[in-house]
């Protein structure tokens, strides 16, 4: 038995099969996955809409009641985040606000691990500290390097373990009121020399009780 895939290599959102081959009507599929374990008499497992909490290895034994062989075989689906291109034109190191403040260059850009939330981070100001802009990443990830891709917000401070590795926290504080992103919005991360960039365009903030602005940025790791 060999298992194969309609697509090994999805992208976030986008369906896949794995097939296995079906020799009799008595055999019976053992399929197991991240975060997915099934005893069947269907020899597909589909995923109708990819997370990257998909990704990984997925194993297959058939057996069948007529005979006690059993074959085992395993596939490995490398769920991708989807690239796309900022839909704004946004100047490298630049924070501008509908109605709150000025248009501020940042000429403080850092990555680090904050220790408060125990999530990585990348971080942006001026001189005077403002907008102090924080993009968290998902602290369930693994804490490592943030993949190329789309991210999708939380209104969440903080994360959970049912979240996937694509969403963010961002926020900032202006004038000593905190702002925090609202939710299901774009940011779009990448690599220029090594050093992480991401940027948003139209991101709606609030301070959670009657201010709001759109906002827009784009920083790269200095």
């Amino acid at each position: 038995m060999k298992l194969s895939a309609s697509n090994a290599s999805p992208t976030i959102g986008d369906p896949f099969t794995i097939s296995a081959l079906k020799e009799s009507d008595n055999d019976i599929f053992y399929w197991s996955g991240p975060g997915y374990t099934e005893t069947t008499n269907s020899n597909e497992l589909s995923i109708n809409n990819a997370k990257y909490s998909n990704r990984g290895w997925y194993y297959c034994s058939k057996g069948n009641s007529d005979c006690n062989t059993t074959i085992r075989d395993s596939i490995f689906i490398d769920v991708k985040l989807d690239q796309e291109t900022p839909p704004c034109t946004v100047t490298n190191n630049f924070f501008s606000s509908s109605n709150l403040v000025y248009d501020i260059t940042l000429t403080s850009v850092t990555k680090h691990m904050d220790p408060t939330f125990n999530a990585m981070g990348v971080y942006g100001g001026d001189a005077f500290g403002y907008p102090s802009l924080r993009i968290l990443f998902n602290s369930y990830n693994g804490n490592v390097e943030p993949l190329d891709g789309v991210y999708m917000t939380t209104d969440q401070l903080t994360f959970d373990v049912t979240q996937e590795y694509n969403v963010v926290s961002v926020s900032f504080i202006y004038n000593g009121v905190f702002f925090h992103c609202q939710p299901d919005q774009k940011l779009y991360v990448s690599h220029l020399n090594g050093k992480i960039q991401v940027a948003f365009c139209n991101m709606v903030f609030s301070d959670g009780v009657s201010i709001t602005t759109t906002c827009k940025c784009k920083m790269t790791e200095l």
